[in-house]
């Protein structure tokens, strides 16, 4: 079975719209009326000379239509597509209420950019509008990724308030005793503990640094999100083509690239606080 990396969220979407186009209500009750039909009506008088089976063949074609129209329809997928992504990044495991708002934004410009894509005729342009959206997957990740370590940050920064509080009020101490300290082997452990909480002040403003920076990133892709739904509408335009399509890729990767910048600074912060 492919994994989730393997597929695009179309190919998820399109698997998605087909259980649900099979097992919605109007489904149910075109397969009900059919095996109603089958077993009765040869029963009645005016109906005995068509057999069962045609009846089943009609519920297997009325079925067929209905789903086929379903898988044909923009607003169906759309509303598969916002349930697979809200499944696959659930914005409620954010618990601050803005980070939640804001990664319901990004699901939603995807969703939107989705359906924008079914709706186009040109097939050209909708196979470059595709592999973007193949793109932008990877780039949801990110977003998400992102949107969690601010959050366990904003979760977690009265305590590390407090420790960049305490630890320069120590610092400034320690120095303080080390200039009046005469005693060599007393000196040598006051630096050696200034070193430490230097090292840590030190982790505490990269990190604060880095969730800044985090912060600034996830508004500006959520931006270019909005701003690559608009240049999705405007793609029926006669002066827009295949080529402007391409350029969304190379915009959604330099997005790409931003942000796992920043996720790797974040590791570098983990891991030399780790060090330390």
């Amino acid at each position: 079975m492919a994994s989730k990396e393997d597929e695009s969220l179309r190919e998820r979407v399109q698997k998605a719209m087909f259980r649900e186009a099979i097992f919605r209500p109007e489904s149910a009750l075109v397969i009900s009326i059919a095996l109603l039909l089958a077993v009765f009506a040869p029963q009645v008088g005016f109906l005995d000379f068509i057999p069962f089976w045609v009846w089943l063949l009609g519920g297997v074609g009325a079925e067929a239509a209905l789903v086929y129209s379903s898988l044909t329809d923009p607003e169906f997928g759309r509303k598969v597509a916002a349930k697979v992504l809200r499944k696959e990044f659930e914005p409620q495991q954010l618990q601050d209420p803005r980070l939640r708002e804001r990664m319901a934004e990004a699901l939603d410009y995807r969703v939107r950019i989705e359906k924008a894509i079914r709706q186009q005729d040109d097939s050209l342009i909708k196979d470059e509008l595709s592999q973007t959206a193949v793109q932008m997957d990877e780039w949801l990740e990110h977003i998400h990724d992102l949107a969690l370590r601010i959050d366990r940050y904003r979760q977690g920064r009265e305590v590390l308030v407090r420790d960049y509080d305490r630890t320069s009020k120590r610092i400034a101490e320690l120095e303080n005793q080390l200039a009046t300290e005469d005693n060599p082997a007393v000196q040598a452990q006051i630096e050696a503990t200034l070193d430490s909480k230097k090292r840590q002040l030190e982790t505490l403003e990269k990190l604060s640094d880095t969730i800044r920076r985090a912060e600034l990133q996830l508004e500006t892709s959520i931006s270019q999100l909005a701003t690559i739904y608009s240049q999705t509408m405007l793609v029926d335009a006669k002066d827009i083509d295949s080529s402007q399509a391409r350029r969304l890729r190379l915009e959604i990767s330099d997005e790409v690239d931003e942000i796992q910048d920043i996720l790797l600074a974040m590791d570098e912060v983990y891991t030399s606080n780790m060090q330390g």
